[in-house]
């Protein structure tokens, strides 16, 4: 499976509409087993949902979409990566559930509105809210923790006023491959190589040297 960040789907939460103010990341270990995509209203038409965002609003002729898709979370070891937020093979998977609610249906208590995402795999991307997710429990370790689960999701698009751009300043984190190194990894991110040192200290590397292959590391967005 290629670990290129490009082709990996994930999911971004975001505080703000505008997608400026980010909560947090999840990746997808394998890409979806099941994908849907309905397309509804007009977007010259407008209507909000129950949190008051107009979630059709533009150009006539340009359908917003609902995006449904299943996928797994599995901290088992069958997967090279390990779920998002979790950090050893065969230990409980609800920080990787919990990472996911909290980007994506967790009610801000300022806001009292759930987070906005982003959702990207490759070249389809979408912008929306979480409509509905389930979670199915069914393989757990020989402490009775959860290991694996199926996780159902829908996402609404709402309108936006911008096209939609993947943002510069996203966190990157991919898989380490046999003969990867941070010099590249700083090269492809920033353009410029001289932030391996930095992007070390960050993942508490003991070393920028020999990195271990199935790692997942994040490149954040550095200021230049």
């Amino acid at each position: 499976m290629s670990t290129n960040s490009a082709k990996i789907f994930s999911i971004e939460g975001y505080e703000d509409k505008d997608f400026k103010k980010k909560i947090g990341l999840f990746q997808l270990q394998v890409a979806p087993d099941k994908f849907d995509i309905s397309f509804g209203q007009d977007s010259g038409e407008t209507s909000k949902n129950a949190n008051g965002d107009v979630l059709v609003a533009g150009s006539p002729g340009k359908e917003l979409r609902d995006l449904s898709f299943s996928f797994l979370i599995d901290n088992s070891g069958v997967f090279p990566q390990l779920p998002s937020g979790c950090n050893k093979i065969g230990s409980s998977i609800m920080p990787a559930v919990n990472l996911l609610n909290q980007i994506t249906v967790l009610i801000d208590d300022d806001s009292h509105t759930k987070p906005f995402v982003w959702a990207i795999w490759s070249d389809l991307q979408i912008q929306g809210r979480v409509s509905n997710i389930s979670y199915n429990y069914s393989f757990f370790n020989e402490n009775g923790e959860p290991i694996r689960a199926s996780v159902s999701m829908q996402i609404t698009e709402i309108a936006t006023e911008k096209p939609t751009q993947r943002s510069p300043d996203i966190s990157r984190m991919p898989s380490v491959k046999d003969g990867d190194n941070l010099v590249k990894f700083c090269e492809d991110f920033y353009d410029d190589k001289n932030y391996y040192l930095k992007i070390a200290e960050l993942n508490n590397l003991s070393s920028f040297r020999a990195l271990e292959t199935g790692k997942r590391l994040e490149f954040p967005p550095i200021k230049k």
